[in-house]
């Protein structure tokens, strides 16, 4: 079974966004693939500097809810 995650950039976390992406997993649900939806809208995070710890260490130099989200999502299996 294939995993897809989703990412809702939106800070209205129950807007048209999110209700697209519902649209989206339901027909993929229907095509027996697993969905999982991260809403991330509101959420402070840092973005990527470059500095390739990630490559070295296995993990992002930050730390923060969004990226300890994602990152277990992609432990846990996504395929797309």
């Amino acid at each position: 079974m294939s995993k897809v995650l989703m990412i809702n950039g939106s800070p209205r976390e129950n807007g048209n966004t999110k209700l697209a992406l519902k649209e989206v997993a339901k027909t993929l649900n229907e095509e027996g693939i697993e969905t999982v939806i991260v809403d991330i809208g509101k959420k402070a995070m840092q973005g990527c500097i470059a500095c390739g710890w990630c490559g070295r260490m296995g993990k992002c130099t930050f730390s923060d809810t969004v990226y300890d989200k994602i990152l277990e999502e992609f432990r846990d299996g996504i395929d797309g």
